[in-house]
């Protein structure tokens, strides 16, 4: 039976040129990010962040089909948790971001429990209602939050490595991001990433071969705050200041449009994605400020163009970057074999 059922197991990556590009891709970036100037090492810790949230609403949104519009709000549970654990309860800092997760998985849970019964719009607003509630939780939680103050969050000294310096903390970063990619993959190609898909596609169908449907759902909500949790950890780290307004509703708006642009149920989706949010917005603030002085003026220009970038990709990439990539790869990968 075992033997049956490893039969269906897919490998991490389709070929073996996408290993050695993933692995050459991780050995980059660490190496890369040791030189980079402060504005250039920012943009690539908040996508490299931004990618380990979006994959765990990735599970939710593109593998399972569950919507959520407060996948922010959960990041800022496991950052002021985080900020606590470490600070008040005076915990190590690689089990206060571990923690940090589990309880953010369990408040997850708290509010996907009642409305996973829920279906499309009503599941989108079960969870905005999740988002309005957790963000006035940090506003009225003050020993937790400090409130509309905030709070300090201190880098972590991890098994004697320091990593208060940006350049040694991305490393930390990237580190735990490759493992929850790693970790998602391999759901994806277990028996619960099938289920998963099962719900998403045929949930009537799924429940007749004998899925719980409803626990699978459970478990893909708890898996995607559980990445939340870890990524605002590391974010509320990073900044070194852990404020209630970088989780409001335009940040959960912004991972949700993040992960159908890059491509839903793809962990590349979720990289490329990441890349996509924050990179086209500096590239725009670039162009704003070469063409006016005030740029403030401009403003609702931009934000208007950067909407409209989004508009006309979907209509002429609807499946997201991933599949980009995939052909691009795709045409690489003939070009190499044709040649070699």
């Amino acid at each position: 039976m075992a033997n049956m059922e490893n039969k269906f197991v897919s490998p991490l990556f389709s070929t073996r040129i996408e290993s050695l590009g993933a692995l050459a891709l991780v050995g980059a970036l660490a190496v890369v990010s040791q030189f980079l100037n402060p504005y250039h090492l920012t943009l690539l810790t908040q996508i490299t962040i931004f990618s380990l949230a979006a994959m765990g609403l990735n599970l939710l949104v593109g593998n399972t089909g569950l919507i959520s519009v407060a996948h922010a709000a959960f990041m800022g549970v496991g950052a002021f948790s985080s900020a606590y654990l470490i600070q008040n309860v005076g915990m190590p800092a690689l089990p206060a971001i571990l923690l940090s997760g589990l309880i953010t998985a369990a408040t997850g849970l708290l509010f996907g429990l009642p409305s996973l019964r829920l279906k499309g719009v009503y599941l989108a607003m079960a969870s905005f209602a999740a988002q309005i509630i957790l963000y006035w939780v940090f506003e009225e939680s003050r020993w937790l939050t400090g409130g509309q103050d905030g709070r300090f969050a201190n880098r972590p000294v991890i098994l004697g490595l320091n990593f208060h310096s940006s350049h040694h903390f991305y490393l930390l970063v990237l580190f735990l991001t490759v493992l929850g990619a790693i970790a998602n993959l391999n759901i994806l190609r277990s028996r619960l990433g099938r289920a998963l898909a099962a719900v998403r596609d045929h949930p009537v169908a799924a429940e007749m071969m004998g899925i719980n449907v409803f626990r699978t759902k459970i478990a893909a909500f708890g898996l995607a705050t559980f990445y939340a949790g870890v990524a605002g950890a590391l974010f509320g780290q990073y900044l070194e200041f852990v404020a209630i307004q970088a989780f409001n509703l335009g940040v959960s708006i912004q991972l949700l449009a993040l992960v159908i642009i890059g491509g839903l149920g793809r962990v590349s989706g979720s990289i490329l994605g990441a890349m996509f949010i924050i990179i086209i917005p500096e590239w725009l603030d670039t162009i704003v400020s070469l063409i006016s002085d005030s740029a403030g003026d401009l403003a609702p220009t931009r934000l208007g163009v950067f909407g409209l970038i989004i508009v006309v990709f979907l209509i002429y990439e609807p499946h997201g970057l991933a599949r980009t990539w995939q052909r691009m790869l795709g045409w690489v990968v003939a070009r190499i074999y044709r040649h070699g």
